[in-house]
């Protein structure tokens, strides 16, 4: 084990959060597997059920933060084992360690991150909930996803731990340059096939006008909630709009943002990007939290509709659309400052 401040300190956090999601999956799958119905109890029994439902729902709302703080806890810890790793220059090199390990755990976090966002929206809808609807009970289809949550909390926090353990100055690593910087890499495939090899100032144009587009339908969305019935329709397409502008908006931070950020026009790692350039964790951020809350208003409506009172579905869902449109257009902002930038110069 490489020993520092952070690895200590990361080490300590996942084997307590480890411990905290023991004992929220367990407390929650009593609660979601209990042979009783809600119907079936009265009284004391019902008052119990409901503390220990409440209980579970705090275990996990504890539970999802330290997670969510523990996800950029991860790259900083990565990022301290750069001097002592061989071959290392940058966080790309150090995930190299574990290749197999580190790969699934940094699918696994966006992955538990969005899951975590549409139960903690849940949460707070169910607090407000009229428990009348035709479909499944909030609490059961609150405690299905939060046994979710906590059990891939569970495996993230288990395989950070192992890396931590497991990690080594013995080891030597093949860095970013022999992966991003190759013509074949993946990333650019589709804009090559797309636009030829002149491909940088169509995947710019595309990079902006999916990215306002995005905004402009988030923002006419949340005016729509002011009409009678929901706009399902748009809330789905607004998913659909924010899911495609993801996928873009990485191809675009690989191929063409990263290299004129970091002013290094044939480098294309995100990795460097985020330790060269000043600001970039926070639009990578802001990017990361406007797509999960677009994303995460159709969960919320699937989940909650049935159950949920009206007016608490719509304050949150307006919550997530301005929290997607602030987040997504910040982050743009952030970029196309650094555009203009040497302009002025």
């Amino acid at each position: 084990m490489i020993v520092n401040p952070w690895s200590a300190s990361a080490l300590t956090i996942d084997l307590l959060s480890a411990g905290l999601s023991g004992v929220t999956a367990i407390q929650t799958g009593s609660l979601l597997f209990s042979s009783k119905s809600r119907i079936d109890q009265q009284g004391e029994v019902l008052t119990s059920r409901e503390n220990r439902m409440y209980l579970a729902f705090w275990l996990g709302a504890v539970l999802l933060g330290i997670r969510f703080l523990a996800w950029p806890l991860f790259y900083l810890v990565l990022h301290s084992f750069i001097p002592e790793i061989e071959g290392a220059m940058c966080i790309f090199g150090t995930r190299n360690m574990l290749p197999i390990l580190t790969r699934f755990l940094e699918l696994l976090k966006p992955a538990l991150f969005f899951v975590g966002l549409v139960w903690l929206a849940l949460f707070r809808l169910e607090r407000f909930s009229t428990r009348t609807g035709k479909g499944l009970p909030a609490g059961r289809s609150i405690c299905f996803l939060l046994l979710l949550c906590s059990l891939a909390a569970l495996v993230d926090s288990i395989g950070n731990a192992t890396l931590w353990i497991r990690s080594s100055a013995e080891l030597s690593v093949s860095c970013c340059t022999t992966v991003t910087d190759i013509p074949s890499r993946f990333t650019v495939w589709m804009p090559l096939s797309l636009f030829g090899p002149t491909y940088e100032k169509p995947l710019w144009f595309l990079f902006y006008a999916l990215n306002l587009a995005t905004v402009g339908l988030l923002f006419f969305t949340w005016k729509q909630l002011d009409k009678v019935h929901l706009p399902v329709l748009l809330f789905i397409l607004a998913a659909l709009a924010a899911f495609t502008n993801g996928i873009l908006t990485i191809i675009a931070y690989i191929e063409v943002i990263a290299p004129r950020l970091m002013q290094l026009p044939f480098h294309h790692c995100l990795y460097c990007m985020v330790q060269k350039v000043l600001d970039a964790p926070v639009f990578v951020a802001l990017f990361i939290l406007g797509t999960s809350a677009a994303l995460a208003v159709v969960f919320v409506w699937i989940f909650s509709h049935s159950w949920a009172r009206k007016t608490a579905l719509i304050s949150t869902v307006r919550s997530l659309l301005m929290t997607g449109c602030l987040c997504l257009s910040g982050s743009v902002l952030m970029i196309s400052i650094h555009l203009l930038i040497p302009v002025f110069r």
